[in-house]
């Protein structure tokens, strides 16, 4: 088996932790790998096992899609017999691959806006040489709607690695936070709305009880909405903007507290990692994420209004040690029902279903 992994810009600025325990576990089960990633990708940001072949990314999708289509004598070369997009903004790309070489392929669906593709793709594949890779189960369900009931649809959550030991909280007594101060990373797509407007609004009375908190602010592209915004509601002198950078979100998972205010409608490796390390998630509640369970994996928000936002962070602060239980909660939930290993087997299966390969066993005897 010989597969290409499709990955753009965007998906890997969330998912590079993700992509490297994948590429890393396919090499391991005897797949060899081609890593197809945007050029200007550091070579310690991929894997250095296995083949590499870049591509010039685009925001246009017809770009996108000319420009993946392009490596089809390439990969033709390399042997190339399945092709994985990990992305939705590089399927038609993949789409196009497989047909100039013949092969199978496999769609990742990540997000609510993948369901509606997925409507599209399977009108126009041959169904017994494709399959959707499903991040949820909400996702799944949806998918299973909108194609042919002979379409491959298998759910596979993102895999994840617990830390050594849960960091989060560590400078902190057991019921109070005036050991240190408490590091809180706000993390949604840079689009200043109702959402990020509610979270602002909340914050100033809990800052100046709470001057300790420090806030990080992570986000997509351009934050300046957000920094005029923060300038107004007086939180500049908490408040820290971590610029983008391919990887730059791993070092996010040193704070306590992780906080989504938008729903967004995918997933995100960056709340399985933050959980992963003990991290408390508090987050708006999102219909096509299956892992945010409210008082079991994080604490959830029903509604955009600065009231609720204010009720649940007091709580917090004010209890640090429930934080911390419900982050060492969230950590063992997560190590139970997302490790990475399982993720690798799944999708290591799922390419045997599509390609026809069958499974090879060890003999009894062989070493």
């Amino acid at each position: 088996m010989h597969v290409a992994l499709l990955a753009n810009t965007a998906w890997l600025d969330e998912e590079l932790a993700m992509f490297r325990h994948l590429v890393v576990g396919l090499l391991d089960g005897q797949a060899r790998v081609v890593q197809v990633v945007p050029a200007g990708l550091g070579k310690d940001e991929s894997v250095l096992f296995g083949d590499r072949l870049e591509w010039s990314d685009s925001d246009w999708a017809g770009r996108r899609r000319r420009r993946l289509a392009a490596l089809a004598g390439e990969l033709g070369q390399m042997g190339v017999n399945l092709i994985h997009a990990l992305d939705g903004r590089v399927w038609s790309g993949g789409f196009d691959l497989a047909q100039h070489l013949g092969c199978a392929a496999v769609y990742r669906c990540n997000s609510s806006f993948d369901v509606t593709l997925a409507g599209r793709f399977a009108k126009r594949i041959d169904l017994l040489r494709m399959a959707f890779d499903v991040a949820t189960e909400p996702l799944a369900q949806a998918v299973e709607q909108v194609v042919s009931s002979q379409a491959i649809i298998e759910r596979i959550p993102n895999g994840v690695y617990l830390s050594d030991r849960p960091t989060a909280f560590a400078g902190f007594g057991r019921n109070q936070m005036d050991d240190g101060a408490l590091c809180a990373v706000i993390s949604g797509n840079a689009h200043y709305d109702v959402d990020y407007e509610s979270l602002f609004e909340a914050l100033p009375p809990i800052l100046a009880d709470y001057p300790q908190l420090q806030l990080f602010m992570d986000g997509i592209g351009s934050q300046h909405q957000l920094w005029q915004a923060a300038r107004r509601f007086g939180l500049l002198g908490n408040m820290s903007f971590v610029p983008r950078r391919l990887g730059h979100r791993e070092l996010l998972l040193r704070a306590d507290v992780l906080i989504h205010p938008q729903a967004l409608g995918r997933v995100r490796s960056l709340t399985l990692q933050a959980m992963a390390a003990g991290m408390t998630v508090v987050a708006r509640a999102d219909p096509w994420v299956d892992y945010l369970i409210d008082g079991q994996t994080a604490w959830l928000i029903n509604a955009s209004r600065p009231e609720l936002w204010a009720q649940r962070l007091r709580k917090l602060l004010d209890d640090v040690h429930a934080a911390r239980q419900l982050g060492l909660e969230a950590r063992q939930w997560i190590g139970q029902h997302y490790p990475a290993v399982r993720q690798v087997n799944q999708t290591h299966m799922l390419y045997r279903r599509v390609t026809g390969e069958s499974i090879k066993f060890v003999q009894e005897g062989a070493s």
